[in-house]
C-alpha cells in the first residue's frame, strides 16, 4: 500500500492555548489546503477553508506547518476539514520536531504556540527577516526586547493600595466578570487574587492584593506579607486609592489612579488617572495607559530585531 500523498500531525499537545501548530508533510500542499503555500522558507498568514487566519510557514518543498489559534473547537473542525481532503492524520509529534534549516524561523515557529498577546504574531512574523537584515539583536536591543517579551509572556500588574480603594471592583471590571469578591467590608480579600486580562489588546496577569493596612489578626498578616511578596515582582503597581484616601508609598513603577469617580468627594492633586468599577468611566484610558507603559508603541514601530526567547 502506497504511503498516503498528504500527511499530518499536531505538535501541540491537546487543550486550549494561544496557538497551535500543525505539520503536513506531502506534493500537493496547495491542492489540500485550497491556496497556494508560501515558498520554501517564508512565512505567510493566510484563511484556511473560511474557518481561521493561519499562519502558513514552509520549511522545504514538502513540508508546511500550519499555525491556526489554539482552540480545541478550531482544531478539531480544521482536524476534520483536512480530513475530507484527503489528509492522513498520524500519532502526536514533539513540538521540537519542527524541521527547518533556518534557526531564527525554528525559533519562531517554537514562540507562536505559546504567544499571549495578539499583537506578536506580526512582530514574531517579521524576525526572520529582520534578523537576515540586521543581525542578532545587540545590547542597544536589550530594554526593547525585555518589553516586547511581555507581548509572549504576560506581564504582572498589581493592584495596590489600602482598604477599600476599590482593588476588587476594579479588577472584576477590567476582567469583565466576578472574579474577585468585593465588598464594602474592609479586609474582604484575604489573600491575592490573579486573572487574565486584556487591556487594550494587550495581555497581563493582573493581581489583586490584600488592602496594606496594620493587619488585625495573624491570618490577615500572612496573606499581606505573601502578596507584597508577589508585588515585588510585578512589572507595574496601579497605586490605588479611593476619594478621601492617601496613596501608598511604593518605589516600584507606578501609576497613581484614583477611583470611586462617582463620589462627590473632593480629589486631592498628584493623581494620574481617575477611573469608576462601576460606570465604566476611565477604564479606556487605564487599559491604553498600562499597554503604553508596558510596551510602548514606539518599541512595535521599530524594524529593529528583538530577542523574542
Amino acid at each position: 500500500m502506497s504511503d498516503p500523498p498528504i500527511r499530518a500531525r499536531w505538535l501541540t499537545p491537546p487543550g486550549t492555548a494561544a496557538l497551535g501548530l500543525l505539520q503536513l508533510e506531502g506534493d500537493d500542499l496547495s491542492g489540500l489546503l485550497g491556496t497556494e503555500p508560501p515558498e520554501p522558507g517564508q512565512i505567510r498568514l493566510r484563511t484556511i477553508a473560511g474557518l481561521d487566519a493561519c499562519v502558513l510557514a514552509r520549511t522545504d518543498a514538502r513540508t508546511l506547518l500550519v499555525t491556526p489559534h489554539g482552540g480545541p473547537r478550531i482544531r478539531q473542525r480544521l482536524t476534520a476539514w483536512l480530513l475530507t481532503r484527503g489528509a492522513c492524520f498520524e500519532s502526536q509529534a514533539s513540538p521540537w520536531a519542527i524541521a527547518t534549516e533556518d534557526p531564527v524561523m525554528r525559533r519562531v515557529l517554537e514562540t507562536l504556540p505559546r504567544a499571549a498577546s495578539p499583537d506578536a504574531l506580526p512582530l514574531l512574523l517579521a524576525q526572520p527577516g529582520r534578523w537576515a537584515r540586521h543581525g542578532p539583536p545587540g545590547p542597544a536591543d536589550a530594554e526593547r526586547s525585555r518589553r516586547l517579551r511581555r507581548l509572549v509572556d504576560p506581564a504582572l500588574v498589581a493592584l495596590v493600595g489600602p482598604p477599600n480603594a476599590g482593588k476588587s471592583s476594579l479588577l472584576n471590571a477590567l476582567a469583565g466578570r466576578a472574579a474577585a469578591l468585593a465588598s464594602p467590608e474592609a479586609g474582604t480579600t484575604r489573600d491575592h487574587v490573579t486573572v487574565s486580562v486584556s487591556l487594550a489588546g494587550l495581555t497581563c496577569t493582573v493581581l489583586d492584593a490584600p488592602g496594606l493596612r496594620p493587619a488585625a489578626e495573624a491570618l490577615e498578616a500572612q496573606a499581606i506579607a505573601r502578596a507584597l511578596a508577589r508585588v515585588d515582582q510585578a512589572d507595574l503597581v496601579l497605586l490605588l486609592a479611593a476619594p478621601g484616601q492617601a496613596f501608598t508609598g511604593t518605589t516600584l513603577p507606578c501609576i497613581r489612579v484614583r477611583t470611586m469617580t462617582d463620589r462627590p468627594e473632593a480629589d486631592p492633586e498628584g493623581t494620574q488617572l481617575r477611573v469608576c468599577a462601576l460606570t465604566g468611566h476611565g477604564l479606556g484610558e487605564l487599559a491604553r495607559a498600562v499597554r503604553e507603559r508596558l510596551v510602548p508603541a514606539s518599541d512595535l514601530a521599530s524594524d529593529r530585531p528583538f530577542e523574542f526567547r
